[in-house]
C-alpha cells in the first residue's frame, strides 16, 4: 500500500492532534479500507460539546501474495479516533461495520470526516479530531481450514471456513439499494438482485454461507429466492464453488459483488 500524493500533501490530515503517531506507524495516513468499527462511544462533555470516539482494527495489505493466495498483512493495530465539538453527523451501524474508505477535508474553521462502509455513508462535521491512542495488535489466527475437495460437497462448517479464508481477496463493488421486503410493503427489488446474479455467476449452483450452521449448496434461482427472507433476520453471503466470485448483503437493504483479484 502507497502513500499518495493527495494523502501526503491534505492539510486536514495535519490538523487531527496526533496523527504524527499513525504516520510513524504506517509511514503514511491509511485509508482504512478493509478496517472493522469494533467500538463507538457517545459523550458529552458540556450542553454545548458533545464528542463521538471510534476504535477501529486495522492493518497494512502489502501486494506480497503468502503462499494460501492471500496479500500478506502487517502492521496491525487498534486506532481510537475522537471527533470533538460535533455540528453535523449522519452514520449508521451494523453488526460489525467494515470500512471501505475513511477520508478527511477541511471545511473552513472545521474538519470533515466521510466514510462508506458495509452500514452506509457516515459524515461527521466536528471542530476538532484527536488521535487518542494506537495500540499494536497480534491478528487472531483463522479457524484452520480442513483439507476439503472442492469438487465433493461440503457441511456447513466447512463451507462457512472456506469463505472467510478463500473470499478475503475480493475486489468489492459499491454498495447498490435492493431493499427488504416488509409485510406492509414489499421493497425488495429481486429483479434486480436476479439481473446481477446472472450477471456474476457463471454455475447454476452456489453456496449459501450465513453461518458455521446454516450454510449450504443450493441452486442459484432457489438462494435469489430465498435472500428477502434471510434479510429479515440476518446478512447472506452467495458465492460460486470455487470461491472466486461472491455477492453479499445486508439486512439494511444493500449489497455489493466482486471477484477474486487476479
Amino acid at each position: 500500500m502507497n502513500l499518495s500524493m493527495a494523502e501526503t500533501e491534505n492539510p486536514a490530515i495535519s490538523r487531527i492532534v496526533n496523527s504524527e503517531i499513525v504516520l510513524q506507524h504506517f509511514g503514511y495516513w491509511p485509508s482504512f479500507h478493509d478496517a472493522v468499527i469494533s467500538k463507538v462511544t457517545f459523550e458529552v462533555h458540556s450542553p454545548f460539546l458533545a464528542s463521538v470516539a471510534f476504535l477501529i482494527a486495522t492493518c497494512e495489505t502489502t501486494d506480497e501474495v503468502e503462499e494460501q493466495g492471500y496479500y500478506k498483512q502487517t502492521k496491525h493495530c487498534d486506532i481510537e479516533l475522537q471527533f470533538l465539538g460535533i455540528q453535523e453527523m449522519v452514520f449508521g451501524l451494523d453488526h460489525q461495520p467494515i470500512i471501505f474508505n475513511l477520508s478527511f477535508e477541511e471545511r473552513d474553521s472545521s474538519i470533515k470526516c466521510s466514510m462508506s462502509s458495509s452500514a452506509e455513508e457516515f459524515a461527521i462535521v466536528t471542530e476538532k479530531v484527536v488521535v487518542k491512542s494506537l495500540t499494536p495488535t497480534t491478528p487472531t489466527p483463522d479457524e484452520a481450514l480442513e483439507e476439503v475437495n472442492l469438487d465433493e460437497p461440503m457441511d456447513a462448517k466447512n463451507i462457512f471456513i472456506s469463505s472467510q479464508h478463500r473470499l478475503k481477496d475480493i475486489d468489492w463493488s459499491d454498495l447498490i439499494y435492493v431493499g427488504l421486503y416488509h409485510e406492509q410493503a414489499n421493497e425488495y427489488k429481486a429483479d434486480k438482485v436476479a439481473a446481477y446474479a446472472h450477471g456474476l455467476f457463471d454455475e447454476q449452483e452456489v453456496y449459501v454461507v450465513i453461518d458455521r450452521h446454516d450454510s449450504y449448496l443450493s441452486t442459484l434461482d432457489e438462494a435469489l429466492k430465498n435472500v428477502s427472507v434471510f434479510l429479515k433476520i440476518t446478512n447472506v453471503l452467495l458465492c460460486d464453488t470455487s470461491f472466486t466470485k461472491a455477492m453479499q448483503f445486508s439486512k439494511i437493504g444493500v449489497m455489493s459483488y466482486g471477484q477474486k483479484r487476479k
